[in-house]
């Protein structure tokens, strides 16, 4: 049997971190965490995912140049910036061009959209698009047990 694939979510928001970690590990990917730029950058050094998923906006190092950063490493993953504040199609070609991001999503993203991406950078294939959807993942809401779903996303954290 293959090792999981390891991913890094880098959020400063707790919430957007327990959602996206549920849904990837229910997905079968391993996760681990970071809560601001300057702790991703070293986990990305020190745990060698195989992706990261950065929030473009974060405290200690903003997500595009912790983003930079991480590619400037030996043997860097793939990075996907997930982004609500930089959704103008220009910081697209910024976050890819200047800050090596091999993807750029604006948030609210699609359960699926999210996953489709997540495997086609793990598998070396092209990106897609920016892309929204009905999965906000802005980090306000609370986790809802009852529900099994966040409040405010219409998609189930499965």
């Amino acid at each position: 049997m293959s090792e999981k694939r390891k991913i890094l979510i880098a959020d400063d928001e707790p919430v957007t971190r327990e959602v996206l970690g549920k849904m990837l590990t229910n997905a079968g990917y391993e996760v681990i965490f970071a809560e601001d730029g300057k702790s991703a950058v070293q986990k990305a050094g020190t745990e060698k995912p195989d992706l990261v998923l950065m929030d473009g906006l974060m405290p200690k190092m903003h997500g595009f140049l912790a983003c930079k950063a991480i590619k400037a490493l030996a043997d860097p993953p793939s990075v996907i910036v997930l982004t609500g504040v930089y959704t103008k199609p220009t910081y697209k070609w910024e976050a890819q061009g200047e800050f090596g991001a091999d993807g750029l999503l604006t948030k609210p993203v699609d359960v699926e959209v999210l996953l489709r991406e997540v495997e086609k950078q793990l598998s070396g294939g092209p990106s897609v698009d920016r892309l929204s959807g009905g999965f906000d993942i802005s980090g306000d809401a609370r986790v809802s047990t009852a529900s099994g779903q966040v409040p405010g996303h219409s998609a189930r954290v499965m």
